[in-house]
């Protein structure tokens, strides 16, 4: 296994990789790297299997490199901060571990990222047997399966089993019917365009609903209507009264 190192201070570098190689022994780290500028050279020309990075460099936060580069390389954040932990998540984060680290959270990383490797194969290969077995006469304009995202894993799922979506400042997330919350690297706006508007709706700014699983409808004050599903949502689903015909209208199409 090929890894790298991004870190600008020399000690916890070479500490590092003494660490990882009485993890694993076949670890070969092939180059340690200080800043982010030296970084997007050496990746835009060379590979990788896993990195282990600091997030605050001399030169800048290492999430810069990844926003810079379109690479798939899994990446380990070792810091001494955790403000960075949602921030990482937008990355190909399979770890985050704080200074000063132990050899365990070394070994559960590397532990990950080979599971990692396993899962990925699979969905490919599931998501390769789905694309032979598709009717060539479904030309629906719109999605019928998503890539949704739990912590390190990523999973094929059926819009059908999805209850709702739910934008949470900056982060968009799918609650399925078995209560799971997945993570989905789009906006509602997009959603609008992917998903069939028969079957989703736009409740609001927050919410963008299944029609199969709404479970209550309830008018409440100046006309708006509040919306129950199948599955707890953070707050209330309120329907304005400007929206609520066509949401009326929509529910028994």
């Amino acid at each position: 296994m090929e890894v790298i190192i991004i870190e600008d201070e020399q000690l916890l570098a070479e500490e590092l990789q003494r660490e990882l190689l009485l993890v694993d022994a076949s670890i070969r780290v092939v180059k340690h790297l200080t800043n982010v500028a030296d970084s997007i050279e050496w990746l835009q020309s060379n590979k990788c299997d896993l990195i282990f990075s600091d997030i605050e460099l001399t030169d800048g936060l290492s999430f810069s490199i990844f926003k810079k580069l379109d690479i798939s390389i899994p990446v380990v954040f070792i810091t001494a901060y955790n403000k960075y932990a949602i921030k990482a998540f937008e990355t190909n984060s399979i770890g985050y571990i704080l200074k000063p680290f132990e050899s365990d959270d070394l070994k559960k990383a590397i532990d990950k990222y080979k599971k990692f490797k396993v899962d990925d194969l699979l969905i490919r290969k599931l998501l390769d047997q789905l694309s032979v077995n598709e009717e060539p006469a479904n030309t629906s304009p719109y999605l019928n399966r998503l890539a949704l995202t739990l912590g390190n894993i990523q999973k094929p799922v059926s819009v059908e089993e999805i209850v709702y979506f739910m934008a949470d400042d900056r982060y968009l997330f799918a609650i399925t019917r078995e209560g799971k919350k997945y993570y989905y690297d789009a906006t509602l706006a997009q959603l609008e365009t992917e998903l069939n508007p028969a079957q989703f709706f736009r409740a609001n700014r927050r919410y963008f609903i299944n029609k199969n699983f709404v479970n209550e409808i309830k008018t409440i004050s100046r006309s708006r209507l509040e919306i129950k599903m199948t599955e707890e949502t953070d707050e209330k689903i309120i329907v304005s009264y400007s929206r609520s015909k066509e949401f009326k209208d929509w529910i028994i199409s």
